[in-house]
């Protein structure tokens, strides 16, 4: 690291201004503007004594100005909400009035249906008058219609009717002769109830009986005239209980209905009647309340079509009002109460009232008292007739037209009710509220303006002291107070612009020009000084950490260390220069002296990375088990070093000389985990007695530009400090309170394939982020409620095939849920406590279910997750579901538990077990039944449970996790190339490949290429595990489980394997649309490390 200028950041604190004698750069003197002597004052008595301003005329402008708000608010608002009231009433009165007229249009519509088939009915019986007394012999009486029940189901069905009847006409003389005919041709109840029988299910055993033999009614049979019933829609099951051959006409209110009939010769409805005698033998038929008001239909039956007069019949049809307003109001809002009663002149009154409730039609009952229902609004409709009969008719009692009355309650007025008064008189209230807010921040601004300005400047001056030496600051601020005033004449905002450009905080289009000229004409700002520390740090093992992290867990690595750094300065007085990248730069010295400026320095240094251990060890629960290798590099030097503030839109402070460019080549040539020091640092320390804080190293530096040079080692391992970081003791008897913790992070790195506790936890909350995915989207596509069938789960559990699965072309993948869909789900964003439980322990099964071989071990898998999680967080358009993302990720983790720690090739030469019980691929087959009955312990039922509720979840579970596992046997050269020939068959333009297909083919990819991931990352660590692979097959070799010494064809090897496996699978996966840049980028890194290993490999496998 070359550094030869370093900029501050905002841990500058003062320094002192230059001398006269040093104003001379090079061969030139540069002459700059005197400034003006610096007053006694200081900056902030400076800036108490800016914008002070009467406001007394303001203060009483301000009385007038609120006051006439607040007046103008009330009448306003008040004024808007009646009158918004009164257009919400016209609004709604509006709307009830087109829904009434709607509902007596559909009223009148229905009624009309039923006079058509009361008309057609007539009809169809003068067409078999026709058929059956052509002679006329009995007057149309003695006819008898031919499947009445068809007939009447289809009228009925059209006209809303509850019972269709026909009543033929039989004078007294001809009683005798009908009832004979009605006795003998009662049959035609059997024949429809054959019929009806195979539309009703509860009709059955049917013995319909006799019909009465002679014609009956109330009181004295003594009529010239009956009206008998004859034939009837709904058909009797019971003929003795039914009313045919009862006698209309012995009813007083039939028989004035009938004779208008006859003077009108048109259809006549009655007024309500109680009909209960003819509906309550159809029971079977419909469900109906015999109680609801009900009228009659009677329509006049001519002998012949066309005839004006030989009516022969009448057509009977009773109509409850309740059908009819059921099919009107049904599409109306609920809130709706409906009145019927009659017109007629002597009528008595009587109401009939229907309310339309939220999906049906209720019947509230005659006279009803309508008060508790709230009613708001009533509308009147004639229906039919609009005026009395006339008065020549005396039967007008009988026969007269309805009076619909619509009431709306307040249930229907709050349905379309705005609200607009409310809303318009909050508006205006809002409104003037917002004015009398922009007066009084006005008046505010206004009142405090010289204490804004005041505050404003002490605080930008404690900004600049931080930055700055107190008295360079001091100068800056007079410097700023004695330049021109701007135009208006204010020289308040150019300090408080000049203020914030020093301090870095303005952009371009806020810095007063006035303050930049103010700036560039006064004189620099620089100092040498001679006796200070330089420390420069670098995380060794970032940038190939950093290679395979997301960029989230870059950032809160360093913030967290670098943060760490920052207290430890604040308290030791060392300076922060800045942070270049994983770089921390301090010094100690400046801006203040510092006497033991070494001894502050070394103690500082050696705090950082007593710090960096504990913290790593913290981090590697959330950035993943790898941050466990990294550790500081530390370089320190002692010397002189120049320190300046450069002006300029962004000014700042900066360190240059020799002395930083020596501390960054000691800071670079030195090793991880140690405090590496000049010989000049170290010869200070001696002289502090700090002797035993120091070796010298064994080997000399070569320094670039110093050539060969003596370094030291600091360690401080058996030194104790006091709370105030004096020294009280430095015997070797006595260990640092640290230094056990230390020790045991050491232990943790030389055992850390095990490392239980940190990888468990690590892999615990990165599964369980997965898997409330899954949940949550399980909750967007089925909702909460769910229901598992256990017992169909536990038969397909006992049956699922993994280790003896064949693979599959083509999985059947779910409906993607996009993450910010997700993240606005309703479920929950964690997973039950028991569920996290079971997910922990099953981590720490497989953990221990991983065997120690160098390559084939729980590190590595670790390893492979990590790089799969950055390839799945690296797009926003993942195509997979979140569960073929758990599944994915989980295959990643168990994809080589229980690993021999030998090749499948060997497996098979040695006729191993495993290859006896597996086909192909022996090793990957085995970890997928060792991971398969690890997960079905009962231990994990509600774990089983949580990642999958259904057959198909499962079956969809074990498809991903058996191709994904058998996807990372990539020895197989055969099985290989058809795999990577279906994987371009796939993504190439003018396939008929499916979605499944191409999303099967991704999972292949993704977890192959993190299986070998290391090959298309940083070179440093392709070396870390290309040198563990080497390890174990050497091992095996050696152990006789090896054909041939892997040093015999590694060099060549690796070549062909980067070009056969690993640049193939790194090109294919840059061709899928949402990893397109992640694999262009593993595509490019797996060419450059090619490269470096057909130029060096040789040499690395001399050294393996």
């Amino acid at each position: 690291k070359n550094k030869d200028i370093i900029m501050a950041d905002s841990k500058a604190t003062p320094i002192t201004r230059m001398s006269e004698d040093s104003k001379s750069l090079g061969d030139e003197d540069i002459s700059v503007d005197t400034p003006p002597p610096m007053s006694s004052r200081s900056p902030m008595d400076h800036a108490s004594g800016l914008g002070k301003k009467d406001t007394k005329l303001i203060n009483r402008s301000k009385c007038v100005v609120y006051l006439v708000l607040v007046l103008s608010a009330v009448i306003v608002s008040v004024s808007t909400f009646f009158y918004m009231e009164e257009e919400d009433t016209v609004w709604y009165t509006h709307e009830f009035e087109e829904h009434t007229e709607v509902l007596v249009e559909d009223l009148e519509t229905s009624l009309m249906h039923s006079l058509e088939a009361s008309g057609e009915m007539g009809d169809s019986w003068t067409l078999e008058t026709t058929n059956q007394d052509e002679n006329h012999a009995t007057h149309g009486a003695n006819v008898t219609y031919p499947n009445f029940a068809v007939l009447g189901s289809a009228l009925a069905s059209s006209g809303i009717a509850q019972i269709m009847a026909v009543a033929p006409i039989v004078p007294a003389a001809n009683r005798t002769q009908w009832e004979a005919y009605a006795v003998e041709n009662q049959r035609w109840i059997d024949s429809d109830l054959s019929l009806l029988s195979h539309a009703f299910h509860n009709i059955d055993n049917l013995n319909p009986g006799e019909i009465a033999e002679h014609i009956y009614g109330y009181g004295e049979d003594t009529a010239e005239v009956h009206l008998p019933i004859w034939q009837m829609y709904p058909t009797p099951q019971n003929a003795s209980r039914s009313p045919i051959m009862f006698d209309l006409l012995s009813i007083d209110w039939f028989a004035n209905l009938w004779n208008e009939t006859i003077y009108t010769r048109s259809p006549v409805i009655s007024t309500i009647q109680d009909l209960d005698f003819l509906v309550d033998y159809a029971d079977y038929e419909r469900e109906q309340q015999v109680s609801s008001p009900k009228f009659v239909l009677v329509e006049p039956i001519a002998g012949e079509y066309g005839a004006t007069d030989g009516i022969v019949a009448a057509a009977i049809t009773v109509v409850s009002w309740a059908d009819y307003f059921s099919l009107v109001l049904e599409d109306q809002h609920s809130g709706i109460i409906v009145d019927i009663h009659h017109n007629c002149a002597k009528s008595n009154g009587s109401t009939y009232s229907f309310k339309k409730t939220q999906g049906s039609v209720v019947y509230l009952g005659e006279s009803v008292d309508l008060t508790p229902f709230n009613i708001a609004i009533t509308k009147n409709y004639n229906v039919f007739r609009e005026e009395d009969p006339a008065p020549s008719s005396s039967l007008g009692d009988n026969f007269c037209g309805y009076i619909l009355t619509v009431h709306a309650t307040n249930e229907f007025i709050e349905e379309w009710q705005r609200n607009d008064s409310y809303l318009a008189a909050i508006a205006v209230v809002s409104i003037f509220s917002f004015t009398a807010l922009v007066f009084f921040t006005y008046d505010y601004y206004v009142q405090r303006r010289n204490r804004t300005v005041t505050n404003t400047a002490a605080r930008s001056t404690a900004i600049v002291s931080s930055l700055f030496p107190k008295k360079v600051a001091a100068q800056m601020m007079e410097e700023v107070e004695h330049a021109p005033t701007n135009t208006r004449g204010n020289r308040s905002s150019t300090m408080s612009d000049a203020v914030q450009q020093l301090a870095g905080t303005s952009t371009a289009s806020q810095t007063s020009t006035s303050a930049l000229k103010a700036s560039k004409k006064a004189a620099p700002i620089a100092d040498l000084f001679e006796q200070t520390t330089i420390m420069f740090a670098d995380i060794a093992g970032f940038t190939k950490w950093s290679s395979i992290h997301e960029p989230s867990d870059v950032f809160t690595l360093l913030e967290t260390i670098f943060n760490a750094f920052d207290k430890i300065a604040d308290k030791r007085r060392v300076f922060k220069v800045e942070t270049v990248g994983d770089c921390y730069v301090a010094v100690c010295g400046l801006p203040d002296p510092c006497p033991d400026h070494a001894v502050v320095m070394a103690r500082f240094a050696w705090e950082c990375m007593r710090a960096m251990r504990k913290l790593k060890s913290k981090l590697e629960k959330k950035l993943g088990p790898d941050t466990r290798e990294l550790d500081m590099r530390f370089g320190l030097h002692s010397g002189p070093v120049t320190a300046g503030v450069i002006r300029g839109e962004r000014p700042r402070f900066q360190l240059f000389g020799d002395s930083m460019n020596k501390t960054s080549r000691i800071e670079s040539s030195g090793q991880k985990g140690k405090v590496h020091i000049s010989e000049e640092m170290a010869n200070i320390l001696k002289a502090s007695g700090k002797e035993h804080w120091i070796s010298k190293r064994e080997d000399v530096v070569n320094l670039k530009g110093l050539g060969e040079v003596p370094t030291y080692w600091l360690s401080l391992q058996n030194e104790r400090h006091s709370a105030t970081g004096s020294v009280t003791s430095h015997t070797s008897d006595s260990s640092e309170a640290s230094s056990d913790d230390e020790l045991a992070l050491m232990k943790n790195q030389i055992n850390d394939w095990k490392n239980p506790s940190d990888l468990t936890s690590w892999h615990s909350k990165f599964l369980a982020k997965l898997l409330v995915r899954v949940v949550q989207a399980r909750h967007a596509t089925r909702g909460s409620q769910i229901e598992v069938d256990e017992e169909g789960l536990q038969v397909a559990e006992k049956s699922a095939l993994f280790g003896h699965a064949d693979l599959s072309e083509c999985i059947q993948f779910a409906s993607t849920t996009s993450r910010d869909d997700l993240d606005s789900q309703s479920a929950s964003n964690k997973l039950d406590k028991a569920t996290m439980e079971q997910l922990k322990d099953f981590v720490q099964q497989i953990s221990d279910a991983y065997n120690p071989h160098p390559f084939h071990n729980v590190q590595h898998a670790s390893h492979v997750v990590t790089s799969l999680k950055k390839l799945l967080e690296s797009t926003q358009e993942n195509p997979l579901d979140p569960l073929t993302e758990f599944a994915l990720v989980l295959s990643a983790f168990v994809h080589d538990v229980d690993h021999p720690g030998v090749s499948n090739e060997q497996l098979i030469a040695e006729n191993d077990a495993l290859a006896k019980i597996y086909k192909s691929s022996p090793a990957e087959r085995n970890s997928l039944d060792v991971f398969w009955n690890i997960f079905c312990q009962e231990s994990f039922l509600e774990l089983r449970r949580t990642v999958y509720q259904t057959t198909d979840e499962l079956e969809h579970f074990r498809q991903v996790m058996v191709q994904s596992i058998l996807a990372t046997d990539i020895v197989d050269k055969s099985l290989q190339q058809d795999r990577i020939k279906r994987w371009e068959n796939c993504l190439k333009e003018g396939t008929n490949a499916t979605s499944n297909q191409r999303k099967t083919c991704m999972v292949e990819q993704l977890t192959q290429i993190c299986d070998i991931s290391h090959t298309t990352q940083h070179w440093g660590l392709y070396q870390k595990w290309n040198r563990k692979l080497y390890d174990e097959m050497s091992a095996a070799f050696q152990n006789g489980r090896g054909r041939k010494n892997p040093s015999e064809f590694w060099y060549k090897g690796e070549q062909a394997f980067y070009n056969d496996i690993v640049i193939p699978v790194a090109t294919l996966l840059s061709q899928q649309q949402a990893f397109h840049k992640a694999g262009r980028g593993m595509l490019q890194n797996a060419e450059e490390n090619l490269q470096e290993w057909r130029d060096s490999g040789k040499e690395v496998l001399s050294s393996l």
